[in-house]
């Protein structure tokens, strides 16, 4: 019995024994916890027990399932390995709702030892050649088997299937995985950047939805889909012209273990494209073209740049260099290199300093959303992620694809004048700082939070600070610790006159209005001073339009370690 028969057969065995377990009252009782973590029901037990009968007739195998995680199957040496969703959908099937299924994937075994664990490991899911996924509920078969394309079944008729050629995200149909649902599907739900969506509880058969055209993507962004919910579907959406990755355009090979997990996204190429824009590593699918911004007052910083520039030339990588960057470096470039242009056509910023150099950075990335990669040569280096050590790792890691973009808030505002003028503030990165022209003199402000006044305040000057610059000024001045990733925003008095003037945390999406009372003042936005303002003057700053991006190194907690804050 070849495996696309053998997978046909246990599939038709499951349904077999399901069907007249619908309505039975006892299909629902948890009978133990599964090998995935999650409760098994007497459904899902008896159909994982009659698929292993169903293995046992014909041939030795190592099973893979949800329930029973993975477990040898007949006496002699295994042939096979099995990847097995007996019952995908079981609430459906409690319930009767007719879109639940038998999900199984198969693959050969060519080397054979008796360590399980050992033979398993060895094993990924690009090793499944074979993948059916039964609609118990109806009889519906969708089948594949590796370089023979993939088919639909149903009442003894077979037809070749293919996914749909949807360009346009607008008149798409999209599939989505509901549990633990996350922010930015949410938000892509809120936007109606599409036409239809559609949830209907059983991954396999949505992933086959997807193989025939009834559906233009099936998408779940959480690292939550298991081995066994797509394996099968795995099969068939690549042999029907699909392409399956994770939300960053990674593609999909999990280890055969029964708790791996992923995020995935089922597509044609143009959507494919067009979804992990929104939500995942965009950049993946962009050329590759880096920019380069380095300290020039230190010369280890800019033996750093060199050594960056002639890595990228072995590798041959596009990249560009800032106009002082490239002043400095005129010298020791063996070859022409060109000065950043236009910004729009650098894929990624290598900043090579400390933290002035990422501000410098991102003024000039001036809200496009180009990730910054960058590396400590300062004294502090907060903002940087990777030790000079690390940077050809970091750049290798950006060409293959494999790293990970953290998004930063940023502030926007503007100035209303006593004289009805206005001044538009550049965007901050870490902090507005609103502080008196002279030294030891107190100034005098009111704040308010979307329109109520807060609190009036005599202080020598006041922080407001995104989560991303909680760690600097704010910090020196008392205020909290928080994580970059946060939606808020520090407000932060500077040396207050009243004990009782504390640092105070606001959401993201609030309004913060500064009144001043007496005395002109400077505003600096990331250390640099923007103007002078005066008596009567506001300053309202908010959440800006704009986002920085950083591409991930070091964990924020082991960065408070070495720093010693805490």
């Amino acid at each position: 019995m070849d495996m696309l028969e053998m997978a046909l057969n246990i599939a038709k065995d499951i349904e077999k024994s399901v069907k007249p377990l619908i309505g039975w009252e006892k299909s629902n009782e948890v009978v133990k916890i599964g090998a995935d973590g999650t409760p098994t029901k007497r459904i899902d037990l008896i159909a994982e027990n009659v698929a292993i009968n169903s293995i046992e007739k014909v041939c030795s195998a190592i099973l893979i399932s949800e329930e029973i995680g993975f477990k040898k199957i007949g006496k002699n040496k295994p042939e096979y390995v099995i990847v097995l969703d007996p019952v995908d959908g079981t609430y459906n099937s409690l319930k009767d709702i007719p879109f639940y299924s038998a999900a199984v994937a198969i693959g050969r075994i060519d080397k054979f030892t008796d360590n399980l664990e050992e033979l398993i490991n060895n094993l990924k899911m690009k090793d499944l050649e074979v993948g059916v996924v039964r609609n118990i509920a109806t009889g519906d078969t969708y089948y594949a088997e590796k370089g023979k394309g993939a088919h639909f079944l149903r009442k003894g008729e077979k037809k070749s299937i293919s996914i749909s050629n949807s360009s346009n995200l607008k008149d798409s149909s999209i599939g989505l995985f509901a549990h633990d649902i996350s922010i930015d599907t949410l938000k892509f739900i809120k936007d109606r950047r599409f036409r239809r969506i559609r949830l209907f509880g059983s991954i396999a058969l949505e992933m086959c939805y997807v193989a025939k055209g009834a559906l233009d993507a099936f998408i779940n962004v959480n690292e939550t889909t298991r081995l066994c919910d797509i394996a099968a579907g795995y099969v068939i959406i690549k042999e029907a012209g699909g392409i399956v990755t994770d939300k960053n355009g990674q593609e999909v090979n999990l280890d055969l273990d029964v708790n791996s997990k992923v995020s995935v996204i089922c597509s044609n190429e143009m959507l494919h494209k067009k979804l992990v824009g929104i939500f995942g590593n965009r950049w993946r699918i962009k050329p590759t073209n880096f920019g380069i911004i380095s300290r020039i007052d230190n010369e280890e910083s800019i033996e750093v740049a060199d050594n960056v520039i002639k890595y990228l030339d072995s590798k041959g990588i596009k990249y560009e260099l800032d106009s002082s960057t490239y002043n400095a470096l005129r010298n020791r470039l063996t070859k022409k290199c060109d000065i950043i242009s236009n910004i729009e056509e650098i894929s990624h910023m290598i900043s090579i300093g400390g933290d002035g150099t990422v501000l410098r950075a991102s003024k000039m990335i001036e809200g496009n959303e180009i990730p910054m990669v960058c590396i400590n040569m300062g004294t502090v280096g907060f903002l940087t992620e990777f030790n000079k050590e690390e940077i050809f790792s970091a750049i290798d890691s950006i060409i293959c694809g494999s790293y990970k973009v953290e998004k930063r808030t940023k502030l926007m505002g503007f100035a209303k004048l006593s004289d009805g003028k206005q001044h538009i503030l550049n965007d901050s990165l870490n902090e507005v700082v609103i502080t008196t022209k002279n030294p030891a003199k107190m100034m005098h402000f009111e704040v308010y939070i979307d329109g109520s006044l807060v609190e009036d305040v005599r202080a020598d000057g006041i922080i407001v600070s995104t989560p991303n610059g909680s760690t600097a000024y704010s910090l020196s001045s008392g205020g909290p610790i928080i994580e970059p990733t946060v939606e808020g925003f520090v407000i932060v008095p500077i040396c207050p006159f009243k004990l009782s003037s504390r640092p105070l945390v606001v959401n993201a999406n609030s309004e913060i209005k500064i009144k001043l009372l007496k005395k002109s003042t400077y505003v600096v936005i990331d250390g640099n001073t923007e103007f002078e303002a005066k008596k009567g003057d506001e300053i309202i700053l908010r959440k800006s339009e704009s986002n920085a991006y950083f591409v991930k190194g070091d964990n924020f907690y082991n960065k408070l370690k070495k720093l010693s804050l805490m």
